[in-house]
């Protein structure tokens, strides 16, 4: 069976969570406002998100670029990156952030990423505006929905939040950390704990080669 991955950006991908350290540098009171009513799931993320983001000037959307770039990478990330072109596996981003933001960290290896899937920013107007063509349910992009695009597949997912848990839902296999491990227990739904890419593509190898490529 063929194999696709399927991975957050922020927090899994980038050592820190560095949409919610953006909209915090960029949007400060919307964010001491908005947050907690997302964590307490009074807010959905589809609400939420664009009702912080919205009150950001377009002009400072550069600066906002800029600062993703310097965003540090999870350890082994270019080595994953490697490792899934040797087995012919095809890697999909879905981040709940803006692809602007997601590509300035990642541009330098796009041509290793199959596919990226994440909100984008229309600056025509004084303020950003959110637009997203993946939204369903209560989230910006329904990553699950997106996973059930690719039919009869073997699924693997990786994230680290609770914004990963439908696309954990929808995976064959979940590799999780932080909240999202912590929500998969507490649902009692399999998973396997990771800190480095490294321990993904460990894992992964037993599996991989013994198997045809892609398959």
């Amino acid at each position: 069976m063929k194999t696709v991955l399927f991975s957050d950006f922020d927090g899994t991908i980038t050592e820190q969570e560095t949409f919610s350290l953006l909209m915090k540098e960029f949007a400060p009171e919307a964010s001491r406002r908005i947050v907690p009513l997302l964590l307490s799931g009074e807010m959905t993320l589809r609400t939420g998100v664009p009702a912080i983001l919205e009150t950001i000037p377009s002009g400072r959307f550069p600066e906002m670029v800029e600062r993703m770039r310097t965003m540090a990478l999870r350890r082994g990330f270019p080595e994953f990156l490697e490792f899934l072109q040797q087995f012919s596996v095809p890697l999909v981003v879905l981040s709940g952030s803006l692809e602007e933001l997601v590509m300035a960290r990642l541009s330098p290896y796009r041509t290793k990423i199959s596919r990226m899937v994440a909100a984008r920013a229309d600056l025509s107007g004084p303020f950003l505006r959110i637009v997203s063509d993946s939204a369903g349910g209560d989230e910006l992009v329904y990553k699950a929905g997106v996973m059930k695009g690719y039919g009869k597949v073997r699924k693997i997912a990786v994230g680290d939040s609770v914004t990963d848990l439908t696309m954990a839902r929808e995976a064959d296999l979940v590799f999780a950390r932080s909240l999202l491990a912590k929500r998969m227990a507490e649902e009692g739904r399999p998973f396997l704990p990771f800190e480095s890419f490294f321990e993904i593509s460990n894992y992964l190898e037993s599996i991989l080669t013994k198997e045809p490529s892609g398959e």
